[in-house]
């Protein structure tokens, strides 16, 4: 599967079997087949962010034993955020408040190989480390201690 230079990362965690999905639109999430299953995903803006080593529109990843569950969910949020619907400027979860702002794309990645969502999310989020020397700028602190040291990621 060819992509553009944003995905490498997610290609080399996917083993390119199909298991990864192409970019898609997130405000039309409703319209794509997405699995019900388990797996990671990434969340991608209309703008390019500057990391320590390039820029990349890549604002989050994530992971989900259920994938469109998962999404669906952080569409609506997103979709709260970008409306503003509630009118009292709450402040949300930087994921939606990346999403909300900077408008979204997804891609995700099927377990595979017997992998669980959180083995898949953690070498997404190791990869793009290598790649960027940073995790994206809507996942937390939490994410050094997700990943582990066999990865290449030094904490």
């Amino acid at each position: 599967m060819s992509r553009t230079p944003l995905l490498y990362f997610v290609d080399r965690c996917a083993d390119v079997r199909g298991e990864a999905s192409h970019l898609q639109d997130f405000w039309r999430l409703d319209e794509h087949d997405i699995p019900e299953t388990g797996g990671a995903y990434v969340l991608v803006a209309s703008e390019w962010f500057v990391y320590p080593s390039g820029k990349s529109p890549v604002f989050y990843v994530g992971q989900s034993r259920n994938l469109r569950q998962r999404l669906r969910m952080h569409r609506r949020y997103s979709i709260d955020v970008r409306d503003d619907q509630r009118n009292r400027g709450d402040l949300y979860w930087p994921r939606y408040e990346y999403a909300g702002r900077f408008g979204s794309r997804y891609a995700f990645v099927k377990t595979h190989r017997g992998k669980t969502p959180r083995a898949v999310e953690e070498e997404l989020l190791a990869s793009f480390a290598r790649q960027y020397r940073s995790f994206p700028v809507a996942n937390g602190s939490g994410s050094w201690n997700r990943v582990p040291k066999h990865f290449g990621v030094a904490g």
